[in-house]
C-alpha cells in the first residue's frame, strides 16, 4: 500500500471504470472516505464499494485501513494523559537499554 489517500484510491478506481467524477460523486467520495477513516466500514458497505468500484473487499479494506490507523492514533497523541505516559513508557525504556 501507498501513501495514497483512501479517497485518492476510490477516485482513481472510479476514473478506470471511466466514471464522471464531477462535483457531486467527488462529494459523495468523500463521505465514503470520512466514513471509513473514522469509523470503518461494516461487511455490506465494503461490498458496495467493491461492486462500485470494481475491486474485492479486501482491497477496498486494505486501502482504508491505514488511513483509519493513522487517525486513531492521531487522536490518541492528542491525550495528554498519554502523551505523558508515553514520554513516562520512553524513559522506562531508555534507562532500561543496555550501554
Amino acid at each position: 500500500m501507498t501513501d495514497e489517500s483512501f479517497y485518492d484510491w476510490m477516485c482513481r478506481h472510479a476514473r478506470a471504470l471511466g466514471w464522471d467524477l464531477d462535483e457531486e460523486a467527488r462529494k459523495t467520495l468523500h463521505v465514503w472516505a470520512s466514513l471509513a477513516v473514522t469509523r470503518g466500514l461494516n461487511a455490506a458497505q465494503t461490498a458496495q464499494l467493491a461492486r462500485g468500484l470494481g475491486v474485492t473487499t479486501d482491497e477496498v479494506t486494505a486501502a482504508y485501513l491505514p488511513g483509519m490507523r493513522a487517525a486513531a492514533m492521531g487522536e490518541i497523541r492528542e491525550q495528554p494523559d498519554l502523551v505523558a505516559l508515553d514520554a513516562d513508557l520512553n524513559r522506562i525504556a531508555d534507562d532500561e537499554r543496555p550501554r
